[in-house]
């Protein structure tokens, strides 16, 4: 229904924001398509300004829209779903958009572990280990903020390969023989801090999902630990109960 219930409890811009909602998710405004302008949307509902304003906030709260200036509000690309029963990779999941996927690589290094990091991986405090520090990007956007730490000795010589291009975890199992057997994930909602939102590109304190995980290979052997964060208007879990 597109109009105002007028004797609903629901204030007015919560009725527009729902309105305009089933209309994105019904495909009439369609991804990258600008809706009708503030104005327009007055005239359509009666309502003031301040109404109209109020409901598109809320959709960008929702990550469904975004505005551009000198434009006006834009429909978002859908977000990406992912299953919390799978286990996920962005090298991988996107093999079929390759020409829109890339990563930045922002520092690769071989370190002494941290203990913490020693701990989840069950190796010697005293060992060396890779930290490689990834933006994911796909259709020139920013969406994980990416960093995994290999033990130097799964994979010997590891900072050599091209991983700008090469999935982590191909080149673990085809390069290095570590078949990945299972992981262990770990999720929380955050807000971004000042360096997860300069790479991001989003505004400080916006909503992130923290995830860790760490990959095992056979006989529960950690051989990498990730932390990522992931931009919250772009992602979303979901799982299937029976």
């Amino acid at each position: 229904m597109d109009s105002l219930n007028k004797s609903s409890y629901l204030p007015y811009y919560l009725q527009i924001k729902d309105i305009l909602k089933e209309r994105i998710m019904n495909k009439i405004y369609l991804p990258n398509m600008l809706i009708p302008s503030e104005n327009e949307l007055c005239d359509e509902f009666g309502v003031t300004r301040a109404t109209i304003r109020n409901a598109l906030n809320e959709l960008k709260k929702e990550g469904l829209i975004y505005t551009a200036k000198g434009k006006g509000s834009i429909v978002s690309q859908p977000k990406i779903e992912q299953s919390l029963l799978k286990f996920y990779s962005f090298g991988r999941e996107f093999t079929e958009h390759h020409e829109k996927t890339s990563s930045i690589i922002l520092s690769k290094e071989l370190i002494q572990v941290l203990p913490s990091i020693a701990r989840k991986l069950n190796i010697e405090t005293n060992a060396m280990i890779y930290e490689i520090v990834r933006i994911r990007i796909f259709d020139r956007m920013p969406l994980i903020l990416e960093t995994s730490y290999i033990p130097e000795e799964v994979a010997p010589g590891f900072l050599e390969n091209n991983l700008e291009e090469n999935s982590i975890y191909d080149l673990l199992e085809g390069k290095y023989g570590r078949k990945i057997v299972k992981a262990k994930e770990y999720i929380e909602p955050q807000v971004s801090n000042d360096y997860e939102s300069k790479y991001l590109d989003i505004v400080y304190h916006s909503p992130v999902f923290y995830t860790e995980r760490i990959t095992l290979t056979h006989g529960e052997r950690p051989i990498e630990l990730r932390k990522s964060i992931l931009r919250g208007d772009k992602f979303k879990f979901y799982t299937e109960l029976y």
